[in-house]
């Protein structure tokens, strides 16, 4: 968090020397990843889509360790998986834009011996099978030739990670996948039928050993659509794959999907639907409880929720909810109405929150009934949560009552004219944000966007966004869920944009950095870092066109044909060894 809040300041900052209309803002709610990355960066590589093989291959470097290793993303515990899918991923950048990625690729391939087991394994199966494609893909053409005895190192590896696949036995279906793809196994890959996601998986590791695929399915995950690009070069699967780009990378959602949507409530943040939407899907509520909850967030994606019938297990708010949803959706909810009404004491439903949901649904919905004893339990609980201590902590008890609470207040006691109320909830709430913004759960508890989108919510519900609550807190949204993104400007052969990193690229070499400007004449092309320091978004820029390495095509490919002699020569060690040992023990007998 303090890092993206860095970050949004430095934006900030720079984007007041910007001149006007060169940036446009976007919502920065992704970050990236590395098998996503890294494998769509293998599929646009197998397709002559340079640029972006570089974009990936730049934020791969933005995730990687001190030690030139990879976790899922940054910050991650790194592991040889990843590592391996990350150094992929860089051979091909290193085909683009030779000497940019050859010191980090010959780190990273270290670092996989230094981590190798004994036995020739890395952490587990899947991560060995990728670490042995990588380094042995890694031998043919990338090796530092200045590190004496390296190479040595690395096909003393490759042959104790060939010996422990071929004596170790896959759990799973992507296990075997991946094992058959470091053995070269096609027969075996061949054999294999699956469906979902694993389907594309397989026809990579088929095209991977040179075979071609047939394949038109449809598939949910950015790994597996890139995998089916990289197998069939479709138009379709590379379209589905660049709808998932994010300003250079691929990734994941950096929030959660709730927290989108509750932001999405807030006037000027509607954007955030489309970006949430999918993923709601992807959440199943198991118990009436998460049916209620998940009901409005259905209805702000256009679905229909799934509603509980019984109320025994029910809160009143939660009741009082399914009425507010079914009236939405044009239902009959005289029977929730009903039952709130006969369940009432003294106009009061449970507790402070219960009530004051109750008489909010009610009052929307038009509902007849006496609320004043209700009122008056809100006022009267609302003064002794400010005016009593806790005993265990001195503060008032109001410092332990979550946010939300006081959002809901305050649309009621706005609602009924209750001034005095509505002016304390209003002071309150400027006590509770904090100086960015934001609001936390509880008082002085860590900073939440679901806290804070439900007090703008309320606070928009009771027509009060000409306050200065209401600004910090859209302005804390703003710097945490969006980025301005200037677009760099081109005259007369050179590129300007300010805090920007310019990477050059000439006749497939790397020839430098340049910050701020750069001359582009003769380049095949360049490629933006901005800002120059946590980078927001990397974009490159062909000039005279980025192309590869005509001899680095297929290194992976060729690599494998000196698998079968290796392969053959460790299973001859196993049975000779195997003999012995038999041998041995009728020698015994």
């Amino acid at each position: 968090m303090k890092r993206i809040l860095g970050v949004a300041l430095v934006l900030m900052i720079i984007g007041l020397s910007l001149p006007q209309g060169s940036a446009k803002i976007e919502p920065y709610v992704y970050k990236p990843t590395v098998p996503e990355t890294a494998f769509a960066v293998l599929a646009l590589y197998q397709t002559g889509d340079y640029g972006r093989v570089l974009e990936g291959c730049e934020w791969l470097l933005t995730m990687r360790t001190p030690f030139d290793s990879w976790g899922i993303a940054y910050g991650e515990e790194h592991m040889a998986k990843y590592t391996a899918m990350a150094m992929l991923a860089l051979m091909r950048g290193e085909n683009i834009a030779r000497g940019r990625y050859h010191d980090v690729l010959n780190s990273a391939a270290y670092w996989l011996i230094y981590k190798q087991n004994p036995d020739g394994s890395w952490e587990d199966y899947t991560g060995t099978a990728l670490a042995l494609i990588a380094l042995r893909e890694f031998l043919n053409g990338y090796i530092n030739e200045n590190l004496t005895g390296f190479e040595k190192q690395v096909k003393e590896a490759i042959n104790r990670a060939e010996g422990w696949l071929m004596g170790a036995e896959p759990k799973t279906d992507t296990e075997r996948i991946f094992g058959y793809l470091a053995l070269g196994r096609k027969e075996e890959l061949e054999k294999m039928d699956f469906r979902g996601d694993l389907k594309a998986y397989r026809a990579f590791a088929l095209a991977y050993l040179g075979e071609k695929v047939d394949l038109h399915d449809d598939f949910e995950s950015t790994v597996a659509i890139a995998m089916a690009l990289y197998a069939t070069g479709d138009e379709k699967y590379r379209q589905e794959l660049l709808e998932k780009e994010h300003f250079g990378f691929w990734g994941v959602l950096h929030y959660r999907v709730l927290d989108l949507l509750s932001a999405s409530k807030v006037g000027g943040f509607e954007d955030l639907r489309s970006i949430a939407c999918p993923y709601l899907g992807k959440i199943t509520p198991g118990d009436d409880w998460e049916r209620v909850i998940l009901a409005d967030y259905y209805l702000l994606c256009n679905l229909t929720p799934e509603l509980p019938s019984n109320y025994s297990g029910l809160f009143p708010w939660q009741i009082a909810e399914i009425a507010r949803i079914k009236a939405t959706l044009g239902q009959n909810y005289s029977n929730e109405v009903e039952y709130l009404l006969s369940t009432a004491k003294n106009g009061v439903w449970r507790d402070f929150y219960n009530t004051e949901y109750v008489v909010w649904v009610l009052r929307g919905l038009n509902v007849s009934h006496d609320y004043d004893a209700s009122l008056g339990y809100l006022s009267s609980n609302f003064t002794w949560m400010l005016k009593t201590k806790d005993p265990k902590t001195g503060n008032p008890v109001y410092y332990n009552v979550p946010t939300y609470y006081f959002a809901y207040a305050l649309i009621v006691f706005r609602e009924f004219g209750m001034e005095k109320e509505l002016n304390e909830t209003l002071n309150l709430l400027a006590e509770r944000q904090y100086p960015n913004g934001a609001f936390p759960y509880t008082q002085g508890s860590v900073a939440g966007l679901t806290s804070t989108a439900k007090v703008l919510w309320a606070l928009q519900e009771a027509g009060l966004t000409n306050t200065g609550t209401y600004t910090r807190g859209v302005s804390f949204l703003r710097e945490i869920l969006y980025a301005d993104i200037p677009a760099p400007g081109t005259e007369d052969g050179t590129v300007r944009l300010t805090n920007a990193t310019f990477l050059l690229v000439r006749d497939g070499s790397y020839i430098g950095n340049s910050t701020d400007t750069a001359e582009t004449t003769g380049l095949d092309g360049y490629v933006v870092v901005y800002p120059s320091q946590n980078p927001l978004v990397i974009e490159a820029h062909a000039v005279k066109g980025f192309r590869a390495m005509e001899e680095a095509e297929g290194n992976g490919r060729t690599a494998y044909l000196y698998i079968g002699a290796g392969a053959a020569l460790i299973v001859m060690a196993v049975l000779i060894a195997r003999r012995k040992k038999r041998k041995e023990k009728g020698k015994r007998r």
